[in-house]
């Protein structure tokens, strides 16, 4: 049992350490030599967890991705009624992504090279979110809030305007001007632009 532990830990400490590398110096650049120095082992040691310098990404990658739904998911549920968890969920989910931009800022410069990799993970992500908006939308159904004749046209466009909105986030100079962005949309899908 206390191997166990031990090993756990390992893996965690490698995990940390190769964020931090990743951060620095982008997925390419990084060796695993770079990544065993960082964390005070030998190469051997990283081997020793994972075979290759992919599943060390992968490993970031679904770790990054766990603090992001947990943080999402303390935000939504830390909201009072419906509207205040689509607006946190929103709100919340751009925060993370801007934070994400900034700290591995070489990291999204490879994107398009690294989907391949962490496809997967950017599927369950995916699902998450869907699922997310979703289950909010329904509860805002059954207690009357929403009229919406199709939760999954919806629940699209919603990811779609939130999908555009992240691949336009370096476009913003602040991270107040990037939440009124957010707040705008959510107050647009809430009551529409036009006058009644």
């Amino acid at each position: 049992m206390v191997k166990r532990s031990n090993n756990q830990k390992g893996k965690t400490d490698i995990v940390l350490a190769a964020k931090s590398v990743f951060k620095q110096y982008g997925y390419k650049k990084t060796s695993i030599n770079d990544i065993a120095n960082a964390v005070h082992k030998v190469k051997s040691a990283v081997y020793y967890y994972f075979p290759d310098k992919e599943s060390v990404l992968k490993a970031v990658i679904d770790d990054e991705v766990e603090e992001v739904k947990k943080d999402i998911m303390d935000t939504v549920n830390g909201a009072s009624g419906v509207e205040e968890q689509l607006l946190a969920y929103a709100l919340s989910r751009t925060k993370e992504i801007k934070r994400l931009a900034q700290e591995y800022a070489l990291f999204f410069e490879e994107y398009d090279q690294l989907f391949p990799i962490i496809k997967e993970t950017h599927q369950r992500y995916d699902e998450f979110e869907r699922t997310t908006i979703e289950n909010i939308l329904y509860a805002g159904i059954s207690s009357g809030i929403f009229d919406i004749k199709s939760v999954d046209e919806v629940t699209t466009n919603i990811l779609i305007w939130l999908k555009g909105l992240e691949a336009q986030i370096k476009a913003f100079p602040t991270e107040e001007r990037l939440l009124n962005v957010v707040q705008s949309f959510v107050n647009v899908l809430f009551f529409g632009i036009k006058v009644r």
